[in-house]
């Protein structure tokens, strides 16, 4: 079975993820982290993987769960690298991130927002779906009762 936008791009979301992580490991200048910023991050990890192994799997859930995922994504790093919010913060601009760091920032935000909007299509869809078989009516023949199907 091939795999579906939504669990490619998960799959794409995770492993930029690792990049991000290896980037703050390798390439950003040494400084003091926020001593929770790893459980944050294992947590992120944690969350894409469930929604990988849901997508992959093709079932009803795999949708809702991509979609906190994506979403789930989104707003950590945006409140912990960009204004730099609560205990957890580690603002982008309390430091000099060069270009790589900067991209690696910005490509899980994008990607994260890719992931939300590819689980929200695939929930209109199945809404369609949904509404589609409740109301759908069989023709009849003059004289007969018209029989539902689904």
């Amino acid at each position: 079975m091939p795999l579906s936008r939504l669990a490619k791009s998960e799959l794409v979301l995770f492993a930029l993820l690792g990049a991000h992580t290896l980037d703050h490991a390798l390439n950003q200048p040494a400084r003091e982290l926020p001593s929770g910023g790893g459980i944050v991050g294992l947590a992120g990890f944690a969350l894409v993987a469930i929604a990988i192994v849901f997508a992959l799997a093709g079932g009803r859930l795999a949708a809702p769960v991509g979609l906190g995922a994506g979403l789930g994504t989104l707003v950590g790093f945006a409140v912990v690298h960009l204004p730099g919010v609560g205990p957890l913060a580690d603002p982008y601009f309390e430091f000099s991130p060069n270009a790589i760091s900067w991209l690696l920032l910005a490509a899980p935000i994008i990607a994260s927002v890719v992931v939300a909007a590819l689980a929200v299509a695939e929930l209109r869809s199945a809404d369609r779906v949904a509404r589609g078989r409740r109301g759908s009516v069989t023709s009849a023949l003059p004289g007969e009762q018209a029989q539902r199907v689904g």
